[in-house]
């Protein structure tokens, strides 16, 4: 564990970049003294403990060997115009929403404890506000300099664009993945839009099957869209772009230029359609301010809801379920009980989601909440077998009612 990968590709995806800068940082003693960097290492830590996928939350131990390797802190900052803890946390924000950007002023220039002060002086926090605030839409992405006029997408592969923003071109504003013709293509034109600096996209990687969001993309900007926002004359199944407005086509249209590899996924060939765009001298396309306005109110109309625990767990009259993994068998066994405790059925299969749609067609859940927590625990206990790591089953949220009827435990209710 002590020893750091000589590549990123094989992390999880929305780890990826963050680990690759504090790697890089740790290997300076400057920085193994630098408030920066534990910050830094303190939001990871938090970020990948709470993480729902096991695989990021196998990297706790990584990050408690980085911990281990800190020396007493010599200064909260010392201004380095490249600051490999302030990255990483940039780039864990940008993944986890565990992980908030402090942006809170203080008299002393280099406060502990917040990302500003780890950015520290001169343009370098103008820099990473920037960076804080874009891309506005959440998405399947990694940034990369976002002064960078290329954008990348890699349509259904996601290993791709860590292994193009790994590269660390500096023209790569962006690379992500892009699986549907509609929402999908929606966040990128946004996010695009969003940086006036951004002038090409080069779409790359393979087509999902059935949805052909490049065509979607290689269409919107050849033909553009009709009456009703259906991108003319595209190949994919439903290219109806809801969310964007007329104007957005025409700016997209006008501020992007596309570059066609779809069915390339070689990273040389990308780069070096990378690095062509880059020499072509271009300016940042000019603001449209009122639309800008305009689309920051449409998006603060939007109602946006902080996830927190139910008070209450209720029972499912139609009992719970016991999952167990078999990893002799690769086989999920989910047991299913009645409330009084007597074993009613056994399903049995490799894949969660044959699991649960039969759970779900015979009947065995009535409660959406019930369905949901099914749901999460069998894509855990698949997730276990895959990887090989050890499966323990959750208790489902809430309080259980002190006037329930039966004397069930919490602990051995609602899939628990």
């Amino acid at each position: 564990m002590s020893q750091v990968p000589d590549t990123i590709e094989s992390l999880p995806f929305r780890a990826a970049q963050a680990l690759n800068e504090i790697a890089r940082g740790m290997e300076l003693k400057k920085c193994r003294k630098c408030g920066c960097m534990k910050d830094a290492l303190d939001q990871a830590e938090r970020a990948f403990e709470s993480a729902e996928e096991p695989e990021i939350r196998s990297l706790v131990p990584r990050i408690a060997v980085y911990q281990a390797r800190m020396q007493p802190l010599a200064y909260d900052c010392i201004g380095c115009k490249k600051c490999w803890g302030a990255d990483a946390t940039i780039e864990l924000a940008n993944n986890f929403d565990e992980v908030e950007l402090d942006t809170c002023g203080s008299d002393d220039e280099y406060a502990s404890g917040g990302i500003q002060s780890a950015i520290g002086s001169s343009n370098r926090s103008a820099h990473a506000s920037a960076v804080a605030a874009w891309p506005p839409h959440p998405g399947d992405y990694i940034v990369g300099n976002p002064e960078g006029t290329v954008a990348i997408c890699t349509l259904s592969n996601r290993d791709l664009a860590v292994r193009v923003t790994a590269a660390a071109e500096p023209a790569v504003a962006i690379a992500g993945r892009c699986d549907t013709e509609n929402i999908g293509v929606e966040k990128v034109v946004l996010n695009l839009l969003a940086n006036p600096r951004i002038r090409w996209l080069v779409i790359c990687g393979t087509e999902a099957k059935g949805h052909r969001a490049g065509d979607a993309f290689l269409r919107l900007k050849e033909r553009g869209v009709d009456a009703d926002m259906r991108v003319l004359e595209s190949a994919s199944w439903r290219p109806i772009l809801k969310n964007l407005t007329l104007l957005d086509v025409a700016q997209f249209r006008q501020q992007i230029e596309e570059v066609n590899l779809i069915g390339v996924t070689e990273l040389e060939g990308i780069l070096a359609a990378v690095r062509d765009c880059s020499h072509r001298p271009v300016q940042a396309f000019p603001a449209v301010l009122g639309e800008a306005a305009c689309r920051e109110d449409t998006l603060a109309a939007i109602e946006h809801i902080p996830a927190k625990a139910p008070n209450q767990l209720r029972l499912d009259r139609a009992g719970f379920f016991i999952v167990l993994p078999q990893p002799q068998k690769r086989l999920i066994v989910c047991e299913h009980y009645e409330n009084n405790g007597r074993l009613a059925h056994v399903i049995e299969g490799r894949q969660a989601a044959l699991i649960a749609a039969t759970v779900v067609e015979r009947g065995f859940v009535t409660q959406l909440d019930h369905a949901a927590y099914l749901g999460r625990e069998l894509a855990k206990a698949e997730a276990a077998l895959s990887h090989g790591i050890t499966y323990e089953q959750d208790a489902a949220l809430g309080r259980l009612a002190a006037a329930e009827p039966h004397k069930t435990r919490k602990s051995d209710c609602q899939c628990s």
